[in-house]
C-alpha cells in the first residue's frame, strides 16, 4: 500500500511539472508572436489548397530513421499526416506525435498500411537519424508507414516555409508552431489543423479524399 501511494504521489507531481512546462512554453509562444497571422493562416478548407504544394514533388535530400535517403516520389499514391518535432522537445511534440499514433490506431482497418505518416525535425543539428530512430521506438513507430525526416537547415527551412509553420530557437528550446497537415496520394497539401485537433477531425479529412478519389 505503501509503495503504491509513493508511486501515485510520483505520478502527480510528473504531471504537474508537465502541465508547468507546457503553461510556460504556451506564454513564450503567444509573447513571440501574440498576434503574427502571418506566422500563422488560417485553416485551409479541406480539398481547396490541391495544388499550391506538392510534397511529392520536393527535391531537396532527407534521410530518414533507418539513415536512408528520402525521394519523396516513393510516397506517390498514399495520402499521408504530415507533422514538425524536435526529439528534445519537452511536451508539445510527444503530444503531436501521441495524436499520430492514436489516429493510427483509429483508421478503419481497410485503411491500415495505406497513409503515410511523416514527421520532419526542425532540429537537423541533433535530430540525427540515430536520434530519430530511438524518438520512433518510444512511440512504436518503426514500420514502413512511419518516416521520421531530418536535414539541413536550409531545407529544413524551406520545408517549414512550404507549410507556413514558425519555428525560432529560443535557447535550448524551439517556440514554435503546433500543425498537422493533410496530403492526398498526389502529394498536394489539401488541409492544415492549426493548434487544437482531435484524431477523429483527421479521419474526418481522410474520409473526403476518399470520397473525391484522392485517398
Amino acid at each position: 500500500m505503501r509503495s503504491f501511494l509513493v508511486r501515485a504521489l510520483a505520478i502527480s507531481l510528473l504531471s504537474s511539472l508537465v502541465l508547468m512546462t507546457w503553461l510556460v512554453l504556451q506564454e513564450q509562444r503567444a509573447s513571440a508572436f501574440p498576434h503574427d497571422n502571418s506566422q500563422k493562416p488560417q485553416e485551409l478548407t479541406a480539398l481547396d489548397s490541391a495544388g499550391k504544394f506538392n510534397l511529392y514533388e520536393v527535391k531537396s535530400s532527407w534521410t530518414d530513421q533507418n539513415s536512408n535517403s528520402v525521394n519523396f516520389n516513393k510516397f506517390s499514391g498514399k495520402p499521408a499526416l504530415v507533422g514538425f518535432i524536435y526529439t528534445t522537445c519537452v511536451l508539445t511534440c510527444d503530444i503531436l506525435t501521441l495524436q499520430m499514433k492514436e489516429l493510427e490506431s483509429l483508421l478503419p482497418q481497410k485503411w491500415q498500411g495505406k497513409i503515410q505518416f511523416i514527421t520532419f525535425s526542425i532540429d537537423p543539428e541533433t535530430d540525427t537519424p540515430e536520434k530519430l530512430h530511438k524518438y520512433a521506438a518510444r512511440f512504436d513507430a518503426l514500420s514502413e508507414s512511419w518516416s521520421f525526416l531530418t536535414s539541413s537547415k536550409e531545407a529544413t527551412k524551406e520545408m517549414t516555409k512550404q507549410f507556413s509553420f514558425y519555428y525560432q530557437k529560443n535557447g535550448d528550446v524551439f517556440l514554435h508552431s503546433e500543425m498537422l497537415a493533410v496530403i492526398d496520394k498526389n502529394g498536394n497539401l489539401v488541409h492544415q489543423f492549426w493548434g487544437g485537433y482531435s484524431p477523429e477531425k483527421v479521419v474526418t479529412v481522410f474520409q473526403q479524399l476518399k470520397d473525391k478519389g484522392l485517398f
